[in-house]
């Protein structure tokens, strides 16, 4: 069996205050180590010549680690299959997800800051989109909101965002309501007429109106306010 001596194999024997160390056909020294012996002026003896210098070598170069012996065939083998169909079955189970799942973050309103006196803070970038659940089921998930301020803070008004992403669709109005327009396109018919405000505009629809809201081919982004 080939021995291999490394720069760190040298060092390892210098550190163990070896002052020569033995090597035969059977070892393999790398560049780095010949320079190491020289620089360090080891004595180099050859094992098979010198029976004298196998006690130094023995002493000096330890014996290479054997390899694990091979798990003994029979019943009690636990086989990889075996762990594989085992945590195949747990994960089936659910048993498992605990396991490789986060836990999921604590749900917070969305305020930033509060004050004894009712004053909200929102920050826009904190804001968690919901969807708004529409009549014709293809378009679900097109247009989502999120209500900021409402009844749930003894508000008279309710406040939020909405997106609608490339989406039609018809809309009952029940209170006074106030879009503004942040980005993208919206168009909202009123009796059959279409009007299209852009980013900056602001648009008023009285209570009891039936309109079709639609963004067109754009990502409408709307700060709402009812009333």
């Amino acid at each position: 069996m080939k021995t291999l001596l490394t720069e760190k194999s040298i060092k390892d024997l210098i550190a163990q205050g070896c002052k020569s160390v033995c090597i035969d056909e059977n070892t393999i020294v790398t560049p780095a180590a010949r320079d190491a012996i020289k620089y360090n002026g080891l004595e180099v003896t050859d094992c098979a010549a010198a029976p004298t210098a196998v006690a130094t070598y023995s002493a000096c170069i330890p014996a290479p680690t054997p390899a694990p012996a091979a798990a003994p065939a029979g019943g009690d083998e636990l086989s990889t299959e075996m762990i594989y169909n085992a945590l195949k079955k747990m994960t089936e189970q659910g048993l498992l997800n605990d396991c490789f799942e986060a836990p999921a973050p604590a749900e917070a309103a969305p305020y930033t800051a509060e004050n004894a006196n009712g004053f909200k803070l929102v920050r826009g970038g904190g804001i968690k989109m919901e969807v708004l659940e529409l009549e014709n089921p293809a378009d679900n998930g097109k247009v989502q909101y999120q209500e900021l301020i409402g009844a749930d803070v003894d508000s008279a008004m309710n406040a939020g965002f909405m997106t609608v992403d490339q989406c039609t669709f018809n809309w009952d109005v029940e209170p006074q309501e106030i879009y503004y327009v942040v980005e993208g396109n919206m168009t909202v018919t009123v009796d059959g007429v279409p009007h299209t405000a852009y980013p900056g505009d602001c648009l008023f629809i009285q209570k009891g109106s039936k309109v079709i809201f639609s963004s067109g081919n754009t990502k409408a982004k709307v700060f709402y306010c009812t009333y």
